[in-house]
């Protein structure tokens, strides 16, 4: 029965990874789609890692966490880069952790 769940999962994520090369669009996107498209990396990366990071075994934290996802949250409405957010979040917390 494993090796049903594990063929199925296997199916299923080529799937959904071949299906744009399968599947042309012709033509241009509309720029709402666009858009969207363009944000949903960083919104399915803030929706796995937010609560992770602020209530972890659901009791909020009191650490470098919470400041340094505050950090990074205003570097990237900033600067408008998750490169520098990534950075400025790294060393945040290590250097937060020093403390």
């Amino acid at each position: 029965m494993i090796w049903v769940a594990i063929a199925g999962s296997a199916l299923a994520t080529y799937l959904t990874r071949s299906l744009p090369f399968a599947v042309r669009f012709r033509g241009r996107l509309p720029p709402a789609a666009t858009r969207y498209l363009e944000a949903l990396p960083v919104a399915i990366i803030a929706a796995l890692v937010g609560p992770a990071v602020i209530a972890p075994a659901g009791a909020l934290t009191h650490g470098a966490e919470p400041l340094a996802a505050a950090l990074v949250i205003a570097t990237v409405a900033w600067r408008r880069s998750l490169l520098a957010g990534v950075i400025v979040g790294v060393v945040s917390v290590a250097l937060l952790r020093l403390i």
